[in-house]
């Protein structure tokens, strides 16, 4: 059961909204999600690049962008390497295209997943070498890369790292003060270093690597415009890398999304195209759910080298073909990914692992590729941390998705002792381990698990108890202003009590879906549609008022049945008509 949290922090709601323009609940919403002045509100409303901080203050940024400028005057071999994410793509585009705009004699590298795992390593390294680079530099990765960097030094490379992951750390004596271990690099941009005087530390490795390039630009004397156009890159890989659209990220993600509707990338626009985007207003959700994923597909089930070269490609025909090979790729992926999920959550109900705290989920012969995406879709499932875990070459590896409470990063750094090679976020993370260590594992985790009930409870955090009346397409449009919703910037959500159901209808090809009219309190009825969770509300009909209720409301009779429901108030556009519905997102 979801526990429901209605924000009460107050404003003066009526002379805000006067003074911007809005409706008050617009404002109450700004006030729900941190904002406390006019001024923050205005920029909230309006995102602008024009107060991103200096990129200057990144540490070692200006020694990062002399040591390339050097070695572009030299005319020294550069290779760029990546990761096999989204992120990573757009990162590594970002840094090739720039550096060769810029003169450089670069090539780019990225690990495969299966082959090379997470990050750069000294095999890569030593082939980079053989290959006569002099200069590597990282991105979206490296951070955690000290045995390359090492081997790299050694052989007299310079090392340059642009990373946004958690820096690896030792405790000190006292057994609870963190000690950041950064690798041996000649330079090491990274806002997660505690020297580090950038001051918004949420940006993905895209706009990491976007922000060295406005730097390199600057020392060069390249206009700043020729920058602005990793723009578009930058939004995409924020969002698929799911940092908080706060601040600096949602005024990227803002412009971004209307430079992709613009783009004159031409493998973006071919991939645009092939998603039947062309032309349409797009939103978070397209890129989270649709491009991006034919962008990871690529780093899953081939090489990230075609996403990236589609990124690249100058002719149409070729891009468009290219695209479609990534979409296809894409499809193949969703199929596999709900095997996994299937074979996850029969597992789980199928053993002890339900009972866990920590679920570790072991499952042999599903493509490692795929385990990230399995673990968040089981969290969601259980709102516990997962790891997810299958056989590789070498060994087992595993992915985890974590849940608020639960920092994976630090937890995984305590029994590190187990892994042969992890890393990742406070709610993400890779592992590679022995698969003879896996039940230990789980054992030791398990142990060292401080969750609560509470902690693992679903929390929805309701902006207000809004009448169904209220609503109106004015009010709708306007909570639009505040996208770009999606992490750190949820889609506002609104609760009532005892609403009267006056009847329901089946929708969809096998009906799953769900139509409701409901009672609006003010002599009109108003559409509710139910995209999930229909079992569990019919199973809370029957329970409250007996299936012959269930029964009579499917056969459109109104007898009395009422819930509690979280909704998200919409616009539903049918031949030219607009009419005003709610998805509703929970009920009691």
């Amino acid at each position: 059961m979801s526990k429901w949290i209605m924000q009460r922090k107050g404003a003066d709601f009526v002379g805000l909204g006067g003074r911007l323009g809005v409706d008050p609940v617009i404002v109450r919403l700004m006030v729900n999600r941190g904002l406390t002045t006019y001024e923050e509100m205005e920029e909230y409303l309006h995102p602008t690049l024009d107060n991103f901080p200096d990129p200057h203050l990144f540490a070692d940024m200006d020694l990062a962008c002399e040591l390339l400028m050097e070695a572009i005057d030299e005319g020294v071999k550069i290779r760029v390497v990546g990761d096999y994410d989204v992120d990573g793509i757009m990162s590594t585009y970002i840094l090739t295209t720039a550096l060769r705009e810029a003169g450089a004699n670069v090539d780019y590298a990225v690990p495969h997943r299966m082959i090379d795992g997470y990050g750069i390593n000294p095999e890569m390294v030593q082939t980079a070498f053989d290959e006569g680079v002099r200069f590597i530099i990282t991105c979206d990765n490296g951070i955690a890369a000290a045995p390359a960097i090492d081997l790299a030094k050694e052989l007299g490379m310079t090392f340059v790292v642009t990373d946004h992951h958690e820096v690896p750390f030792e405790l000190a004596a006292d057994g609870e003060t963190k000690v950041q271990k950064l690798p041996q690099a000649d330079a090491v941009v990274d806002p997660k270093r505690d020297d580090c005087s950038y001051p918004f530390k949420g940006i993905c490795g895209a706009q990491v690597a976007w922000k060295l390039v406005d730097v390199l630009f600057e020392f060069i004397g390249i206009e700043k415009e020729k920058t602005d156009r990793f723009l578009q890159f930058a939004a995409i890989a924020t969002v698929c890398d799911v940092m908080e659209l706060k601040g600096e990220n949602r005024a990227t993600v803002y412009q971004g999304i209307k430079a992709i509707e613009a783009t004159d990338n031409i493998g973006l626009d071919a991939l645009v195209a092939r998603n039947d985007l062309k032309g349409k207003p797009l939103s978070c959700y397209h890129l989270g759910f649709i491009i991006g994923p034919c962008l990871n597909a690529s780093g899953r089930l081939d090489t990230a080298g075609r996403a990236i070269e589609l990124l690249m490609e100058q002719d149409q025909a070729k891009a468009l073909a290219m695209a479609n090979e990534l979409v296809e790729l894409n499809s193949q992926r969703k199929t596999m990914t709900q095997e996994g999920i299937d074979k996850a959550r029969e597992l789980i109900e199928n053993s002890t692992i339900k009972n866990d705290r920590v679920l570790i989920v072991y499952i042999p012969n599903l493509h490692e590729s795929l385990a990230g995406i399995v673990a968040g879709r089981i969290r969601e499932t259980y709102s516990k941390p997962v790891l997810v875990i299958t056989d590789a070459e070498e060994g087992a590896k595993g992915s985890g998705r974590s849940i608020p409470a639960y920092n994976m990063f630090d937890e995984l750094t305590a029994v590190k002792d187990i892994f042969t090679k992890f890393g990742g976020h406070p709610m993400a993370a890779g592992i590679s381990l022995p698969s003879e260590k896996i039940d230990e594992l789980r054992t030791r985790l398990n142990q060292n698990c401080k969750l609560t009930d509470d902690d693992m409870q679903e929390i929805i955090k309701i902006d207000c108890d809004m009448p169904l009346s209220y609503i109106t397409e004015g009010l709708v449009d306007s909570i639009d202003l505040l996208a770009p919703f999606g992490t750190g910037n949820p889609k506002p959500v609104f609760a009532l009590k005892d609403i009267h159901i006056l009847k329901i209808v089946s929708m969809g090809r096998e009906g799953q879906y769900r139509r409701l009219s409901l009672d609006a309190g003010n002599g009109q009825s108003i559409t509710a549609l139910m995209f999930r969770n229909v079992e569990e509300l019919e199973e809370t009909i029957i329970k409250k008022y007996g299936a012959t209720a269930l029964n009579d409301l499917y056969a459109g009779k109104d007898v009395g049945v009422k819930m509690d429901i979280v909704y998200e108030p919409s616009i539903n556009e049918f031949r030219g008509n607009r009419s005003v519905q709610v998805i509703i997102e929970n009920f009691k």
